[in-house]
């Protein structure tokens, strides 16, 4: 299995795009550890094939998108994300994060264009 790591996905027309860290590495936020910003990855990121392409055509948060964060007293990560993924999505993104047992969690502040019924493009 993959080291675990913290951090954020993006899922764009099927292709994970994700910025993370080893959990040593993630940052300290209260009693969890985590990493990365979506706005900030999507500003930065150099599209290298079509998907990032499609990726950096639209506004960061059309796509859906999520966190992986560790919680650091439970010793419990959990993958939040919008509703739009389905569970097998989900498990594949925790496989990605090197994570076999993850809680998954929904957060209204992960709305892609489709959940999000105030969207704006």
């Amino acid at each position: 299995m993959n080291q675990a790591k913290v951090g954020i996905f993006f899922v764009v027309d099927g292709q994970l795009l994700v910025d993370a860290v080893p959990l040593e590495q993630g940052e300290p936020y209260g009693n969890t550890r985590g990493h990365g910003s979506h706005y900030d990855f999507w500003e930065s990121l150099a599209p290298g094939n079509d998907g990032e392409r499609r990726f950096k055509a639209r506004a960061y948060d059309t796509y859906p998108r999520g966190r992986v964060v560790y919680f650091t007293q439970e010793k419990r990560f959990v993958l939040y994300a919008d509703r739009c993924p389905k569970q097998d999505k989900l498990k594949w993104v925790a496989q990605q994060f090197g994570i076999s047992e993850p809680t998954f969690a929904r957060d209204e502040h992960y709305q892609c264009a489709t959940c999000n019924p105030f969207f704006m493009d």
